[in-house]
């Protein structure tokens, strides 16, 4: 059991678990803190997506280490489902990239689409654990751990300047993981942000990320981890590059994102 004292990771926040069925490895199962403006979160998809292909990355590399490089999410907005279930199939197990797709489907029918890409990094000789990797892969079991707040808010996400998308996460222990960086699960929390935060400047309407791509760079160590956002071509198109520094490690980058941003329709939770 994990201590009290200690924070849980925040993807298990998100209302995914692990089900015992091969076929359906995953579930998300929506709550109103996870979502924003009628829609769920780009975030919990991507948490998802990336869960998913550790999976097939930890059953590939056996005790070597990994870390996500690339993920990528598709989910046009909808009504939020009750319930969503997370496939996945291998692309590629080579010795030093591992590739895998998630396919997301709610009431039997598409919801999203992902994939990812994670570095295969071989343990030192004496099985040493190679720096910034877990020891060890998912749990069997996923426990539930609820957010009473908003997710950006429970995050201790700070809005500085929406005109220039940038958001601040200070890091402290609710946010770094048990190798003292930031955990992988907030930097697409981060990267949605910044660009809502773009989106709505100057904007009556609400906005929801619909695409959502992403470059792990390197750790979040000091914080804050600060973003800025710019356009990439007109307003209307929709489309937001995000960068991701460590204010306090030198102002190094740390993830790069591109994110496709609509209107939120007025959605209705099933």
């Amino acid at each position: 059991m994990r201590a009290v004292s200690e924070p849980p990771p925040f993807f298990l926040r998100y209302g995914i678990s692990r089900t015992d069925d091969s076929d359906v490895p995953l579930l998300i199962e929506p709550y109103p803190e996870v979502c924003r403006s009628g829609v769920l979160r780009a975030t919990v998809l991507a948490a998802a997506v990336d869960i998913i292909g550790s999976l097939f990355a930890r059953r590939t590399a056996g005790s070597d280490g990994i870390f996500t490089t690339d993920l990528s999410v598709r989910a046009p907005t909808r009504p939020v489902p009750e319930r969503i279930v997370v496939r996945g199939e291998l692309l590629r197990a080579g010795g030093s990239l591992i590739a895998s797709e998630a396919f997301l489907e709610a009431d039997g029918a598409p919801f999203g689409y992902g994939q990812t890409t994670f570095q295969r990094v071989r343990r030192p000789a004496g099985g040493g654990t190679a720096e910034g990797n877990a020891p060890t892969g998912l749990p069997e079991v996923l426990d539930h751990f609820p957010l009473d707040r908003p997710l950006a808010e429970q995050a201790g996400m700070v809005m500085e300047d929406a005109a220039r998308g940038c958001v601040e996460l200070p890091l402290g222990p609710s946010s770094l993981s048990p190798q003292g960086v930031m955990q992988g699960a907030l930097v697409a929390l981060v990267v949605e942000e910044a660009a809502l935060a773009l989106a709505e400047h100057g904007s009556s309407d609400p906005h929801a990320v619909t695409e959502l791509d992403l470059r792990y760079l390197a750790a979040g160590r000091k914080g804050p981890i600060v973003s800025s956002a710019q356009w990439v071509a007109r307003r209307e198109d929709g489309m937001i590059r995000i960068a991701l520094r460590d204010a306090g490690h030198e102002n190094r980058i740390t993830a790069a994102g591109l994110a496709r941003v609509e209107k939120a329709r007025p959605l209705v939770t099933r």
